[in-house]
């Protein structure tokens, strides 16, 4: 034999006849290797004649040393079963054609083929090994193959060992009795058997002593009658002697009760044999098959005695964490699909609430948080969208550090609180007209760095462009009045930013929601791949349904801002138009500042000129009580900045309240949103049993779930099977190995 045979036994009640189910065990490659991924056994046959074992087995043995020739062949490796239809087995043409044993593909196999037995008189397993070899003539990588079979088989506490020795030889001198000393040095579980006893011929009178002497020598004591001699190293429990039929006779047809007739015959005839019984009759004990099955199930009985309280312990360890996993998972689906599918909506929904709202639902904030943070991300985008004006050395803006809504501004900050900044320190070391400072902010990368980290505006318009645009708009006005239409072109010409920054807030904000329900939906419909996909689909269409009514308000609303110059606001818009006109007087005109001597020279100018009634309350009075030849452009970049100084505020908070009140309030409405994701899902219309059947195939469970369930009850139940068959297992195992002790005329005898 050159792979390994597992042989499973156990009672069954569901086929009181016998059976054995002959399967294939691939678990390690052509060289011994283990598989990274283990195969299921795959049936080979299915036998309920006990005769038909040797040829079925032989079978499945070749197709396991034979991969390549399996794998190519038509059937795969039922083309190799044996013909049973006749009075013997026969082997299939393709068997044949693999020729003899030495021919095969492989010396040797770590696969095995397992025995499945139901009707089996005992609950046990038995591993027939290959015979231990020393060279093959293909390499010593079999030799060293068999070596770790056979060690990973003889290892485990519950596996009793049978080792099987040739008459004549030294047991201890044997490779596999070193192995079986490394693995029970005590002897507990270890048994000698001396086969092909006839082997020695009867004139061979000192290798038959040290046979007799070997049996006779066990656990410590000695049955013979002459001095024991000093074998410490003899097994604990002993050996035992059988004469097997020769392969000649197995052919013939040899019964097991003629078998077992002869090998007594065997013993009560050979001289040395007989004389031993003799002198001690205990020896006899140790002679024949009928005492090595007495003796094999002595033992079972006593493994199994001392292993039963660790095996009912396992069992009751392994039912405690099968019935925690069961526990874990959740419920299978309900009778009332519909309501549950509500249900389930409710608590997504009511979710969702809690992340919009950032109310005590849900403990998360993050979503509210984020949200927050594009409408800022918003703000800024629109801050740097406001007109801005060079005049001189300076840039002017519309708004100051508050209006940006900077509480702390970056250490790298640049300009006045007011929103100025003087380009001075920049333009150091240039020359040229003062135009060089507009062209200077769009070429300096470093000032244009600090500007965005400021939020100062992107665009700007020097001096010399309004005053361009001006002169394009001068009509039938009267000498010193400025056309109106000059203003509105001011204005519109940094109109018409927002609405694309408004619709880029508005997209992020539902992506961010998109991402929100993903993960909520996921949540909430775990157990259902099929519900998950169409609620995320319903959400889906219902999020395009909010995002286009919401991009049509935000398109209104700039579309009327973008096409109106107008505020109600009209003391605000004087103030500001003034406080603006006096900056960029000062940018343009650049005074000095005044000292102590300066500001009382001051004094006495304003006082000459009250005598003249002429009345100025301050410096910056008479300062923009002068005319310059730029006062026109001056006032119109006035009006421009003061107009969106006011209009900012309105746009930059009614675009987030629009997207709070159009978008997120209604994705935070738990009773509007179940119902939209119920029209969305096609549930809402129609007659209640369509839903009811739309629903009952939405909530299909996770066929892993469900098999997952079904598998771990099923392993619950034979847990609890088995720990009743536990209880009555020493008994039922007695009866069953008292039935061992009956001759079995079917049985089919090893050849000796």
């Amino acid at each position: 034999m050159r792979c390994w045979t597992a042989q499973h036994g156990g009672e069954s009640g569901a086929a009181p006849s016998w059976s054995c189910r002959i399967k294939l065990s691939r678990n390690f490659d052509h060289e011994g290797k283990p598989l990274l991924e283990k195969p299921p056994e795959e049936t080979f046959c299915t036998v309920t004649n006990k005769s038909h074992i040797a040829a079925c087995v032989t079978a499945a043995q070749a197709v396991l040393l034979n991969p390549t020739a399996v794998q190519s062949a038509r059937g795969g490796a039922r083309a190799y079963l044996p013909i049973l239809s006749g009075k013997l087995p026969k082997e299939s043409n393709a068997k044949e054609a693999l020729g003899s044993a030495d021919q095969y593909e492989l010396a040797f196999t770590a696969n095995k083929v397992v025995l499945d037995i139901d009707g089996a008189e005992a609950d046990l397993t038995i591993i027939d090994l290959p015979g231990i070899i020393h060279d093959h003539p293909r390499g010593k990588q079999y030799v060293e193959l068999v070596e770790r079979m056979t060690k990973a088989c003889l290892a485990p506490e519950n596996h009793i060992i049978a080792m099987a020795l040739p008459a004549g030889l030294d047991p201890e001198t044997q490779a596999i009795r070193a192995w079986v000393r490394e693995v029970d040095p005590s002897g507990h579980r270890s048994i000698g058997i001396v086969t092909k006893p006839d082997t020695l011929a009867e004139d061979a009178h000192i290798a038959n002593c040290k046979l007799v002497e070997l049996v006779c020598h066990r656990n410590g004591s000695y049955i013979g009658t002459s001095p024991a001699p000093n074998h410490d190293h003899h097994l604990r429990l002993g050996y035992y002697v059988v004469k097997n039929p020769t392969q000649e006779q197995l052919v013939q047809g040899i019964t097991f009760t003629a078998a077992r007739e002869a090998e007594a015959r065997y013993f009560a005839d050979s001289q040395h044999w007989a004389s031993a019984v003799a002198k001690s009759p205990r020896l006899t004990s140790r002679l024949g098959t009928k005492n090595l099955r007495t003796g094999l199930s002595d033992l079972l009985v006593e493994r199994i005695q001392a292993q039963l309280p660790a095996i009912r312990r396992t069992a009751r360890e392994q039912l405690a964490l099968i019935s925690r996993d069961l526990a874990a998972l959740p419920p299978p689906p309900g009778e009332d699909a519909l309501q549950e599918l509500r249900d389930l909506l409710g608590r997504f929904a009511e979710v969702m609430e809690g992340h919009v709202r950032a109310s005590s639902v849900t403990e998360d904030r993050a979503f509210f948080q984020k949200t927050l943070t594009l409408y800022q991300a918003y703000g800024k985008k629109a801050v740097r969208s406001m007109p801005a004006f060079v005049v001189d050395r300076t840039l002017i803006t519309a708004l100051s550090t508050a209006d940006k809504g900077v509480s702390l501004p970056p250490p790298d900050a640049i300009g006045t609180e007011e929103g100025d900044l003087d380009l001075s320190p920049w333009l150091e070391g240039t020359a040229g007209p003062k135009a060089d400072a507009s062209a200077m902010l769009g070429s300096h990368g470093e000032l244009q760095r600090r500007l965005e980290a400021s939020l100062f505006p992107q665009q700007h318009m020097p001096l010399y462009e309004v005053r361009s645009l001006r002169r394009k708009h001068i009509g039938r006005e009267l000498p010193g009045f400025s056309p109106y239409s000059a203003v509105e072109d001011l204005i519109r010409r940094y109109k018409g930013q927002w609405s694309r920054h408004a619709l880029e807030c508005l997209g992020e904000v539902a992506a961010a929601a998109h991402e929100l329900s993903g993960r909520v939906v996921e949540d909430v419909f775990k157990r259902y791949p099929r519900a998950q996909l169409s609620i995320g689909m319903a959400f889906s269409d219902y999020m395009e349904e909010l995002v286009l009514e919401a991009e049509s308000q935000i398109k209104g609303m700039l579309a009327k801002e973008d096409a109106d110059v107008y505020t109600i606001n009209d003391r605000s818009l004087r103030q500001m138009f003034d406080t603006f006109l006096g900056r960029l007087k000062k940018a343009y005109l650049r005074p000095r500042a005044l000292d102590d001597d300066g500001q009382h020279r001051m004094i006495q100018v304003m006082h000459g000129l009250a005598t003249l009634n002429l009345t100025f309350t301050s410096y910056d009075e008479l300062f923009m009580a002068q005319t310059t030849d730029a006062d026109d452009e001056l006032r119109l970049m006035a009006a421009c900045l003061a107009y969106f100084k006011v209009a900012f505020r309105r746009i930059a908070d009614n675009v987030p309240i629009t997207i709070r009140g159009t978008l997120l309030k209604r994705l935070g409405n738990k009773h509007g949103l179940v119902q939209a994701l119920l029209r969305h899902a096609g549930l809402e219309a129609g007659p209640a049993q369509d839903a009811a059947v739309v629903a009952r195939a939405l909530l299909a469970e996770d066929e892993a779930l469900a098999e997952q369930r079904t598998r771990l009850r099923g392993m619950e139940q034979r847990l609890r099977g088995m720990e009743q068959r536990l209880r009555g297992m020493e008994q039922r195992l007695r009866r069953a190995l008292a039935a061992l002790h009956a001759p079995s005329t079917a049985a089919a005898a090893a050849p000796g």
